[in-house]
């Protein structure tokens, strides 16, 4: 994924967020968009060398935590911060994902 993809990725997944067009639930939509925002963090992750690792032995976030990282992480990345990581949450989005293997 180039750096311009990802920004727009970034910035659509913002607009998704702020203008759901479903009939869902707030819960439900909530959850769509943490699936869909952790696979671009995911991409992003791939695309990156990360020199020292993660805190990965940190506990894991709470939902609202989880959404509210992953809204600024997101509007960086829309704004053109390419470069601005979360290590808490990309730790945590890999924690929880090994878990499922």
């Amino acid at each position: 994924m180039s750096q311009d993809a990802l920004a727009g990725q970034a910035a659509s997944l913002i607009a998704g967020f702020e203008n759901p067009d479903t009939g869902h639930s707030f819960a439900d939509e909530a959850q769509r968009w943490i699936e869909a925002a952790e696979a671009c963090v995911l991409m992003r992750i791939d695309q990156l060398r990360l020199i020292g690792g993660l805190p990965r032995h940190e506990p894991p976030l709470s939902v609202e935590e989880r959404l509210h990282r992953l809204q600024r992480l997101m509007h960086l990345w829309a704004e053109g911060c390419l470069f601005a990581i979360d290590e808490s949450l990309f730790a945590d989005i890999l924690n929880r994902r090994a878990g499922r293997a």
